[in-house]
């Protein structure tokens, strides 16, 4: 079995999907506990200790342990996710768990499926093909987002200050 990348990058995929995860939580954090982005974080933490203590302990075990050890990362990430969006739905908001699962426990669940499958069949699987967009219309839509996102920021400034 060829595979295009070592197993441990599944452990830095779940690290991402930590990260992303607690900044999903901060962004909603009205609606979850004071403490929830930190649980996330520490598992990230602990994803990052996994790296730097494990490669010499995880090379004596086949490929096949290692890859099942560092997909146990990745799972544990989703489901973290998953818990996030579940939490919101049980306490009525609906908004926040819908925007969670587009958000993050989908874009996790895809990622961790095509580099499992990248992993297990040792090709990528081929993405559809998309236009090419000029790049004026590349640099349209970056001062577009650019700007609702200022005028984002001034409004929540000002509301604030009235508070």
């Amino acid at each position: 079995m060829i595979s295009p990348f070592p197993p441990q990058f599944f452990i830095l995929l779940g690290i991402d999907i930590f990260l992303g995860g607690s900044i999903l939580v901060v962004v909603f954090d009205k609606d979850f506990p004071a403490g929830l982005p930190y649980i996330l974080d520490f598992g990230s933490l602990i994803g990052f200790a996994e790296l730097l203590l494990v490669p010499g302990y995880l090379q004596s075990y086949p490929i096949e342990m290692q890859f099942y050890y560092s997909v146990a990362m990745s799972i544990l990430a989703v489901l973290s996710i998953f818990g996030c969006s579940l939490y919101a739905l049980l306490r009525h908001r609906p908004l926040v768990a819908g925007t969670i699962t587009i958000a993050g426990t989908i874009p996790a669940i895809l990622g961790l499926a095509y580099f499992a499958s990248a992993w297990l069949n040792g090709e990528n699987v081929p993405l559809p093909a998309f236009p090419v967009l000029p790049w004026p219309v590349v640099w349209a839509v970056f001062l577009v987002g650019s700007a609702i996102l200022l005028v984002a920021m001034v409004t929540i400034i000002r509301t604030s200050r009235k508070t």
